[in-house]
């Protein structure tokens, strides 16, 4: 089905009532979350679970324990890979609770002779949260890894203090009032919110509308959290304060104005770092790789700046085929953990919903680890591309370069489903008055005139899906071809006349005429070429 049949979703607030996430009320209801078979969870699944144990705990009794022996049995067959479309959070959650049955044992002294038996009987000390299947999800998701760990302490100590990061709203938004409201918990209770758990939230709150959140935390927040949350929900506040957190206060920047170099920020040692590492705005470009008996390979690598923090491994004369990071400080920011996690189709939604508001790190981790050759049909990195393809069409964020170039680079995928699903969200986020149609078609064309892609993929999206979705559309495609043809070299690409062709067709539904003087004086070098005479000619 084409574009144009599609109901396109207006702008919408992010916190809205439909879109909010059931709160789990009861012992029950906490059960039945536990124990549901994995392919119900949804992307939150996580968050819910752990976010509700910690609130409902101090109230569980010995019987209760019985009661979730499913929800273990379960957990140890995913341990024991016995269960089918797992991830690898699906098994950190999985040790996460069998620790939590071990600790009802603990607490209750083996609870009822149910449960002693099937306890003794299965759950094996090393198949919780210490367990090497564990630790690989440890070294892969930190994020979550250190959430699991300060909940299970929370759960032994029966601190029922929330979890900041929790998502009140699908697909991972946080109400800003909810937020405050979490904080002055932490506040009456004279307690410091977790560093990490702080950073997940700021990175999760929805900051489209914030002034009720902002009047809360102005009349009762004090201190340092106060300023801090009423920077980030006020658009035209500067930071201030004494800066103690660091960390936070970096990441709120990052969150509500990644384009933006804060001055007060910069006794931080995250400001020492290359700003490309903390946004994702690093720059894309095709390694073109000579072979034997005249073959080429067209590689298309990040352009990694240097950094004193990062290593860069080179190939072949210059293609930077490992880029490492690490960072810059025994607190690091979320952003900085993303650079080591790993690309799991299973896993990848719930990844890049750890930070809805600023996921382009995670966009140029897909870029740098999986993005290489144009006609490689690789099926995981289709998985992975529909996964964020779909995701970003929930998220509402500034989209910087690197968010621009994974569009261009899925708009001229070898698969057709991504090829399809990109024009989609672009087509969505024109009706939103939210795409730089033109900056994507300057990507494009940097990208092409390398001829990464076979052009033809493209220019069968133009006329098939991307035209006369409305006139608005129409408008934004012509400014996207034009950028794009102006960035392709003089000596005509392979298949220009498909593209010329598409072109063409856009101009003659908006009766418009190429008025741009740089593309104007390559389609007149162009119609030297007499294969594009006669097409240069209709444009002119």
């Amino acid at each position: 089905m084409g574009i144009q049949k599609k109901q396109l979703n207006s702008t919408m607030p992010l916190i809205r009532e439909e879109m909010r996430i059931p709160e789990v009320a009861n012992l029950k209801g906490l059960i039945s979350l536990i124990s549901q078979p994995i392919e119900e969870n949804e992307s939150f699944h996580l968050d819910l679970v752990i976010a509700s144990l910690v609130r409902i705990h101090p109230s569980v009794k010995p019987k209760d324990a019985t009661r979730m022996i499913p929800a273990f049995e379960q957990a140890r067959l995913i341990m024991k890979d016995q269960v089918e479309g797992v991830g690898d959070l699906d098994v950190l959650l999985a040790s996460f609770l069998i620790d939590y049955a071990g600790v009802l044992f603990q607490e209750y002294e083996g609870c009822t002779p149910e449960f002693y038996e099937f306890y003794v009987n299965n759950l094996q000390v090393d198949s919780g949260i210490k367990s090497k299947k564990a630790q690989q999800s440890y070294r892969d998701y930190k994020p979550y890894w250190e959430l699991a760990k300060r909940i299970t302490k929370q759960i032994r100590e029966k601190n029922t203090l929330p979890l900041l990061s929790t998502p009140t709203h699908r697909p991972a938004w946080i109400d800003p009032v909810v937020l405050v409201s979490r904080l002055l918990e932490y506040q009456n209770a004279k307690a410091k919110p977790d560093n990490l758990d702080f950073q997940i939230a700021l990175s999760r709150v929805a900051l489209d509308r914030t002034k009720d959140a902002l009047r809360l935390a102005d009349k009762e927040l004090t201190g340092e959290y106060r300023e801090l949350l009423l920077f980030l929900f006020d658009p035209k506040a500067r930071p201030k304060g004494r800066f103690t957190q660091q960390a936070l206060w970096m990441t709120a920047g990052l969150v509500k104005s990644p384009e933006t170099v804060y001055e007060e920020f910069a006794g931080f040692p995250y400001s020492a770092v290359n700003r490309a590492y903390l946004t994702g705005d690093i720059p894309c470009d095709v390694f073109v790789f000579e072979k034997p008996f005249g073959k080429v390979d067209r590689i298309l690598q990040l352009l990694p700046p240097p950094d004193k923090n990062v290593q860069i491994q080179r190939r072949f004369g210059g293609y930077a085929l490992y880029v490492t990071y690490r960072p810059c400080s025994r607190i690091p920011l979320l952003v900085e953990t993303f650079w080591k996690m790993s690309l799991r189709e299973k896993d990848w939604k719930r990844i890049l919903l750890l930070s809805p508001n600023a996921p382009q790190v995670l966009l140029a981790l897909l870029v740098r680890d999986r993005v290489r050759d144009a006609y490689w049909n690789d099926t995981e990195l289709s998985q992975l591309n529909l996964v964020t393809l779909d995701t970003l069409r929930e998220l509402d964020f500034r989209w910087g370069k690197m968010a621009k170039t994974y569009l261009a680079i899925c708009l001229l995928s070898v698969n057709k489903t991504v090829r399809t699903d990109a024009a989609e969200l672009w087509a969505e986020f024109v009706k939103k008055g939210k795409m730089d149609s033109f900056a994507v078609g300057q990507i494009l064309g940097e990208i092409q005139s390398h001829e990464w892609s076979p052009i033809q993929r493209f220019a069968g999206l133009v006329t098939e899906d991307m035209m006369n979705i409305s006139p608005r559309h129409n408008h934004e495609l012509e400014l996207l071809l034009v950028s794009f043809l102006s960035g392709l070299p003089e000596t005509p690409v392979k298949d220009l006349k498909r593209l010329l062709e598409a072109f063409t067709e856009v101009l003659a539904v908006n009766q418009s005429k190429v008025m741009d003087a740089s593309l104007l004086s390559l389609l007149r070098k162009w119609g030297e070429n007499s294969k594009l005479q006669e097409i240069i000619e209709k444009i002119l």
